[in-house]
């Protein structure tokens, strides 16, 4: 077998065994969601209404205790956020693809009010962020109402793909318009939803796409991509940022759109 065959043969058998561990270990969504829900009215949910920072803290002890749930955890979030603040222009529109329980919609809506303000919504900021499990999205719907952004934040219900099409169709989202995309789903649907944001035009020179997950489960394919400059009108820098989390090191990939 050439050197080159058996290398992504390897990576295929690796990203299978990856996979089907992470099947096993990841516990039912919507009981994690009512699970969740049960710590949050725990804790008093008065001091985390109209405080998004303290509501992904909670989030954030909640997913420690063992629940294994898979969210952006803070070490990361803060690599994310000194990259959204750092922008040249002030980010207004964040897609994410992979909503889950809603922690890392209601940071980007938290981190587009400090930037823009309390008025931040007025402004047009938004935070479009895709669920497809219908008990999730009512559970993040919730949180974020909870958080006091839900004219920033929006859980769409379906398919990423079918969601964002449709947010281009209505207007929505427009040539140019994305500041950053999230991307914290399925890893196989990385490098597609990603080629579905060039194929749409939604980027412009200066965007960021966030990507976790990259190094585990892993997503080869995509890091090949963005790593390699991309392909096409669109092209990237693209590099990974380590954090220390308490299950370890993991990687955050950042990729910076140099050329539309």
């Amino acid at each position: 077998m050439p050197q080159t065959s058996w290398w992504e043969w390897s990576q295929g058998v690796v990203s299978s065994l990856q996979h089907s561990i992470f099947s096993l270990i990841k516990p039912s969504q919507g009981n994690n969601a009512d699970l969740l829900r049960a710590y949050i009215k725990e804790q008093g949910e008065e001091i985390f209404r109209n405080n998004p920072w303290a509501l992904t803290a909670a989030i954030e002890d909640f997913a420690s205790t063992g629940k294994h749930l898979m969210i952006f955890r803070e070490p990361k979030l803060k690599i994310a956020r000194e990259a959204l603040e750092s922008m040249l222009t002030k980010p207004k529109l964040i897609i994410d693809f992979g909503t889950y329980v809603g922690n890392s919609a209601i940071a980007w809506g938290a981190i587009l009010q400090g930037i823009h303000g309390p008025n931040a919504a007025e402004q047009g900021c938004r935070v479009y962020t895709f669920e497809l499990d219908p008990i999730m999205v009512q559970s993040s719907r919730d949180l974020v109402q909870l958080a006091g952004l839900d004219g920033i934040v929006h859980v769409l219900e379906g398919p990423a793909s079918e969601s964002l099409r449709k947010l281009y169709d209505e207007g929505k989202v427009t040539s140019g318009c994305v500041d950053m995309a999230f991307i914290d789903h399925w890893e196989k649907y990385y490098l597609p939803d990603l080629q579905l944001c060039e194929e749409l035009g939604v980027f412009h020179k200066g965007s960021l796409v966030i990507a976790d997950n990259t190094d585990f489960p892993g997503a080869p394919k995509y890091l090949e991509y963005v790593r390699s400059g991309g392909s096409g009108s669109v092209r990237y820098e693209s590099r990974g940022y380590k954090s220390e989390t308490k299950r370890g090191p993991s990687v955050v990939e950042i990729s910076t759109v140099v050329d539309v």
